[in-house]
């Protein structure tokens, strides 16, 4: 007797859902109070049929748009029964080659079987799950599909640009590689055109990112494939340019890990409920889901100005950070070396911690550096082992240091630890960083503002500003609420 065919490749669905097609004319809008999106065709996709490379498919099959509770998906139909659904939050995009139709696909790993069940908390990694049919014949529509399919999972069907930076010695030194083998492949399936630059020598994204390095008009994004620092770098270039509001308003940033820390990357992925990978970022990129985030401006008692995105550490976090240098073959580990190394021998900070309460209606931004902060500000002077004033969840890829934290709330979340905390707590804390239990902890400060000034009166440690030193002295900073686009 013949051999049964294989099973197929995929599950098929437990029930089969309600699928409802809509073809009047080819407009795609988004409501700006839902995120559920209404699709509107005036071609006949249905009139088109395919066939499967996979042998043991022989039968015809059809494609559906379909949008069950706010949910866009393709739904392929074989004699009338639902053979595959491919979720359109999962796609990245769409290619034609000939009557080749290849569907960029990229589901989380769990099974989309049960969607009634809650999802668990626990974020689930992606896979690649492409999808391939043969058209039965050539047909003018089928390049309109792929335009829908492009439009209907990232919002545009037009090839976007992108300027590509690459730091090849950031952490590891694997971020050529990365990019070659993981990200560019990915843009590609989802009509990104990359302008690579790939880093030679410290400052050499500010100078591409300064207006004397180079036109940015033509791109979409700005993208960086290295560490929290190469990001930090390309934002001090375009401190420094004349059109540089507009061009913030106008280009979305994004960030790829392959850094120490990648304390942005995995705030990125953490706001967008994906596991913190290398694949997760470079998905919620091609997505194409811009979104407002927030910078903040840094003055210093030298008269220089940074932009900032993610944290300013002085104390033993800037020590950790900034001495494990030397480690930095380590990766990541390096840091939990060189902290049980600084509790070892442990040194206090003399200072001063003026704020502006996030509480307050109070919009009083920071006067000169040389006159006193304003009378609505709270002041706390003494020995401190830490301050860290952070606008992101993660500092770290292994330190969720601010829970509380979103991209574009405006608000500094300050942690403090003052010289009443003992070795042990400190330990605890440190331990506690990575699942942002320290919050918990009697002996953890928050502080919550809109601005603040640090004014160190001993001379014994750091300041670092998104993994980078800069000049030590008093320093003040405020938020610049929505300052920047972040694909997040």
């Amino acid at each position: 007797p013949p051999h049964p065919p294989p099973p197929l490749p995929f599950p098929l669905p437990c029930l089969s859902p309600l699928r409802v097609m809509v073809m009047d004319q080819p407009l795609l809008s988004s409501s700006s109070s839902s995120s559920t999106m209404t699709t509107k065709w005036n071609s006949d996709f249905s009139s088109l049929t395919f066939s499967s490379l996979l042998p043991h498919l022989v039968e015809s099959i059809t494609l559906e748009f379909s949008s069950v509770d706010g949910e866009e998906k393709i739904v392929a139909l074989g004699s009338g029964s639902c053979l595959r659904e491919i979720y359109l939050e999962d796609v990245i995009g769409a290619s034609l080659d000939g009557k080749e139709l290849t569907i960029f696909h990229y589901p989380k790993v769990e099974p989309r079987c049960g969607r009634s069940t809650p999802p668990s908390t626990v974020p689930r990694p992606r896979k690649s799950d492409h999808v391939t049919l043969i058209a039965s014949t050539t047909h003018p529509s089928l390049s309109l599909l792929v335009d829908c399919i492009r439009t209907l999972s990232t919002g545009t069907s037009a090839q976007r640009t992108f300027l590509v930076v690459v730091n090849p010695f950031s952490g590891k030194k694997r971020g050529a590689q990365h990019y070659e083998s993981e990200v560019l492949p990915m843009f590609t399936e989802a009509n990104i055109k990359c302008d690579l630059l790939v880093t030679n020598h410290a400052g050499h994204a500010t100078e591409r990112l300064k207006e004397d390095g180079g036109d940015l008009s033509t791109y979409d994004g700005i993208i960086a494939v290295g560490g929290d620092g190469l990001l930090y770098e390309m934002m001090q270039g375009i401190q420094t340019r004349g059109d540089k509001d507009e061009l913030l308003r106008r280009v979305t940033f994004g960030i790829i890990p392959s850094g120490s820390g990648n304390g942005l990357a995995a705030s990125v992925v953490h706001s967008a409920g994906e596991v913190d990978s290398i694949l997760a970022n470079t998905f919620v990129i091609c997505k194409n889901g811009s979104k407002p985030a927030d910078l903040s401006l840094y003055e210093t008692s030298a008269g220089n100005r940074y932009l900032s995105f993610l944290s300013l550490s002085w104390g033993i976090v800037a020590d950790v950070d900034l001495e494990s240098e030397v480690f930095r073959v380590l990766g990541p580990l390096r840091f939990d070396v060189y902290a049980i190394w600084r509790m070892i021998s442990l040194k206090r900070y003399s200072g001063a911690f003026s704020y502006l309460p996030a509480s307050t209606d109070s919009a009083s931004l920071p006067t000169a550096l040389d006159m006193p902060v304003p009378s609505d500000w709270v002041t706390m002077e003494g020995k401190f082992l830490c301050l860290w004033a952070l606008q992101t969840t993660h500092a770290a890829q292994n330190m969720y240091t601010s829970p509380g934290s979103s991209m574009n709330d405006g608000v500094f979340h300050v942690v403090l630890l003052t010289d009443k905390c003992s070795r042990l707590q400190l330990l605890q804390s440190f331990l506690a960083f990575e699942n942002g239990e320290h919050l918990k902890q009697k002996h953890v400060q928050i502080v919550k503002c809109k601005a603040y000034r640090l004014e160190p009166t001993s001379n014994n440690s750091h300041v670092d500003l998104d993994g980078e030193e800069i000049e030590y002295g008093t320093i003040q900073a405020h938020v610049q609420q929505s300052g920047m686009n972040l694909y997040y």
